[in-house]
């Protein structure tokens, strides 16, 4: 009965009853691939700004969040192809008791990865997010911008763009966000693959009211050329629907190339440098927001046996997060990881955007840094710090998701980890976890072997 009562949540609440349904109903001999792992963040954050609005109101926050994690992988296959997170989360306000709940925040994410042969690979991706009235960002940092010919890491949730979060900046209120993708990857011949995908993201705003959908189709060649060069070339069209009732049909086209300066892509062996650049066109053919522009991506990524640092441009048309209708985006982004030691990582990074739509332009910027520091196999601790801004303009009057002028504000967290395997070991978790150095990267092709060197006799 308890998920009959109330429609709108019955399938966030199902979401755990489920997920152990879809645990426990294969035959035995699946569950020897099945594992699954329960973790509990308990932690305290200082926010000055908890609404993130221009009139400030500061509060200490204790945040409880228990997530529990189911992975799968087949027979002789070590890293597990489906991933599963399901993190409720519980807050307490010190001056705003009336917040107080458990479940206002919501997040889960799953991927799921599947070789239908050794030249053609799917990946099916999804993430959802219920946010509360308050806007209160947790302890994980920017997520390394995958390059367009770079695949996805098997097993890996949906990949975020420069962005992705602003839901964070510019809604009021309650509200529910979900982002599905699904790829497909195609080896055509040792030097040529084919992606596709689809992507859809879709908003509803409990308390401003209305929503905001997208959907994407792309299409992509490419063309790895004298091994250190992955030549693309690629189309995409979206639709959107905004919140405000414009709507859009975004056509983009793109060619570039990925430059690779060594074989080798793996972190713990060389170093090595990375430079993806593409430019091309977006249209938008609708009657709402820019007709053209430019479409430019470039990311430069470097890595060290410990360390990664990347950064880049995007700009094109865009989505503009129920704010307007289509949006002329620039974002500049950069992010850093480093190993300091076995047991402690950091991160670090930025992000900076312009949309500039018909009726609003307004400017994000964000900053992040993280220090982790794992004390045990089954404990660690977090240390994390955000600072948020917006400027939105005259423009600002149009919507009620946006205050015109100037807003910002920062927080700090402090929190605890502790996780625990459930099946098929039972006890406290064996096994170290750190968010660093990851994803690595990756292209489309195998790399080549190291040449062997005979014996001398």
């Amino acid at each position: 009965m308890g998920c009959t009562r109330n429609r709108s949540k019955t399938w966030v609440n199902c979401l755990p009853v489920f997920a152990l349904f879809v645990f426990l109903l294969p035959p035995s001999p699946v569950w020897a691939a099945v594992a699954s792992q329960f973790s509990l963040l308990v932690g305290e954050q200082y926010n000055d700004n908890i609404f993130f609005q221009r009139k400030k109101e500061s509060d200490f926050i204790t945040v409880i969040t228990p997530t529990l994690s189911l992975f799968y992988a087949p027979t002789g296959q070590f890293e597990p192809t489906l991933n599963l997170n399901i993190s409720p989360s519980g807050q307490i306000y010190a001056r705003h008791s009336e917040l107080n709940g458990f479940g206002d925040e919501f997040e889960s994410d799953g991927s799921y990865t599947y070789n239908y042969s050794p030249r053609l690979t799917f990946t099916l991706s999804d993430r959802f997010r219920r946010q509360g009235e308050t806007r209160t960002p947790g302890i994980y940092g920017f997520q390394v911008p995958l390059t367009p010919t770079g695949g996805l890491p098997v097993g890996a949730p949906v990949s975020q763009v420069p962005g992705d979060n602003l839901d964070d900046f510019i809604s009021r209120g309650d509200q529910l966000r979900n982002h599905f993708a699904f790829q497909g990857r195609f080896r055509y011949r040792p030097d040529i693959s084919i992606n596709g995908g689809y992507r859809n993201v879709y908003t509803k705003f409990l308390d401003a009211g209305g929503n905001d959908w997208s959907q994407t189709f792309s299409l992509r060649g490419v063309y790895n050329w004298r091994q250190e060069h992955n030549l693309h070339v690629g189309y995409s069209v979206t639709s959107h629907n905004s919140r405000n009732g414009d709507s859009g049909l975004i056509h983009d086209f793109d060619f570039g190339d990925d430059y690779f300066t060594s074989q080798v892509y793996k972190i713990e062996l060389t170093p090595t440098l990375s430079i993806s650049a593409s430019t091309g066109l977006s249209i938008n053919t609708s009657e709402d927001g820019p007709r053209i522009a430019n479409n430019t991506r470039v990311t430069v990524t470097k890595l060290w046996e410990t360390a990664s640092l990347s950064g880049g441009v995007r700009k094109g048309l865009t989505p503009s997060f129920g704010i307007s209708g289509v949006s002329d985006t620039m974002s500049l982004f950069g992010n850093f990881l480093i190993q300091l030691s076995e047991r402690v990582s950091g991160n670090a990074g930025v992000a900076y955007s312009l949309h500039d739509t018909d009726d609003v332009n307004f400017k994000t910027f964000q900053a992040t840094a993280l220090l982790q520091y794992v004390m045990t196999t089954w404990l660690s601790s977090n240390l994390s710090y955000s600072y948020r801004f917006i400027n939105s303009g005259a423009g600002a009057n149009r919507t009620d998701l946006l205050e015109r002028g100037n807003v910002d504000g920062s927080s700090v967290f402090l929190s605890l980890v502790a996780r625990f395997d459930v099946w098929p070991n039972t006890g406290l978790a064996r096994n170290l976890n750190s968010t660093a150095l990851s994803p690595v990267l990756r292209t489309p092709f195998p790399t080549a072997p190291a040449p062997t060197v005979p014996a001398k006799p």
